[in-house]
């Protein structure tokens, strides 16, 4: 650890941390998993007591559960939890929508044009987990001049389901939804770049109640 310029500034908290929220993120760990003190500390070259530090954290993120007399797991998401946690983040999506769009510029417009044309790519190459990427990344740009902490609500909540969403992909799940979300996108974006507020929230919250029912759909058949 201190010898890699990535993390040569972290303490080994932090260190413990960011590279356990990765590892979860990314399915290394993957829901359900025991979270063993002594294991993780040997696997990552530390002492137990950051692990324990950083698992805190994480349980802050609602990535990690607690238990008495079972200790730490990687949270399990339900798809009822799915449900809620995109329901809850996309309202707070249109929000940050109405409040980016007064303060785009020419260049971050640019920068949403290009992640459109990029999802566009995507979708049109069937690549689901790709596509869920893109997707991802082509939101946080339409919403990247909305103030801040709304910004940090909304990126909480997408990661506290992104893992599942990772092996379980809406794009994967319901043939065809790419292209039904790719359209919405670009009647979002015109708004966007028209700088109509209320269009563009309207739209946003079309694309909600669509994306919503989508994983209604999906979810139910899998019960």
């Amino acid at each position: 650890m201190a010898t890699d310029p990535e993390f040569r500034h972290l303490t080994k908290t932090d260190f413990a941390y960011w590279e356990l929220r990765r590892q979860i993120l990314d399915g290394e760990l993957p829901a359900g998993e025991r979270l063993l003190l002594r294991q993780l500390a040997d696997k990552l070259g530390l002492s137990v007591m950051p692990i324990r530090d950083a698992l805190r954290m994480l349980e802050r993120d609602g990535l990690v559960d607690s238990q008495t007399h079972r200790g730490a797991t990687v949270t399990q998401i339900s798809p009822d939890m799915i449900l809620d946690t995109i329901s809850i983040r996309m309202w707070l999506e249109v929000l940050a929508v109405r409040e980016a769009v007064p303060r785009h510029t020419d260049e971050t417009l640019a920068r949403v044009g290009d992640a459109l044309a990029e999802a566009q790519n995507t979708a049109a190459s069937g690549d689901a987990f790709g596509y869920a990427r893109a997707n991802r990344t082509l939101h946080e740009l339409i919403e990247e001049p909305a103030p801040p902490a709304l910004r940090e609500m909304i990126d909480e909540t997408w990661e506290r389901v992104w893992q599942s969403r990772r092996r379980m992909s809406l794009f994967s799940l319901v043939p065809g939804i790419a292209m039904e979300a790719q359209r919405e996108h670009v009647e979002l974006v015109d708004a966007v770049r028209r700088r109509d507020a209320t269009a563009a929230a309207s739209a946003m919250e079309r694309h909600r109640e669509s994306t919503l029912q989508s994983w209604r759909s999906a979810l139910a058949d899998l019960r």
